[in-house]
């Protein structure tokens, strides 16, 4: 019976394990069980922006050979927190990161959009804060 059991979780695990591969020729994590393709280049240390600038920066980015970039939403940078990782609370796979928030796209409308979601890589926690506040940008786009 144990036995079973055991076989059941291991397959369910393994069902539902992140499947997260790096391009190093494009600076690219791709996530082949979401179907997501993450921006992973220095441009991730450097660029600070507001909520709004952080949207039109990734709807308008040609990286990689793509235009079609957004800001991800929590639960996307969700996938990507390692609570292991004590370094920087994101999966290791990925070469650029700073202890510090990054833009989620969710703006909140019961605070007339003042306020917007973001991901907190000093403890891989989502928060929200007001838009107008300068946080990092790592752009996700779909590739299903």
């Amino acid at each position: 019976m144990f036995k079973y059991l055991f076989l059941f979780i291991l397959f369910i695990s393994f069902a539902f394990s992140l499947e997260l591969k790096r391009d190093s020729s494009l600076n690219v994590v791709i996530d082949t069980t979401n179907g997501l393709m993450w921006v992973d280049d220095i441009s991730i240390l450097k660029i600070k922006k507001t909520h709004q600038d952080a949207q039109d920066y990734c709807e308008n980015l040609v990286f990689a050979g793509y235009k079609n970039w957004r800001l991800p939403t929590i639960n996307e940078f969700k996938l990507i927190v390692d609570k292991n990782n004590q370094k920087s609370f994101i999966n290791r796979i990925f070469r650029y990161n700073k202890k510090d928030g990054f833009w989620a796209s969710k703006a909140h409308w019961r605070t007339l959009w003042f306020y917007a979601d973001y991901i907190y890589f000093v403890s891989g926690t989502p928060y929200y804060d007001s838009r107008h506040k300068l946080k990092y940008v790592r752009c996700i786009r779909d590739i299903k």
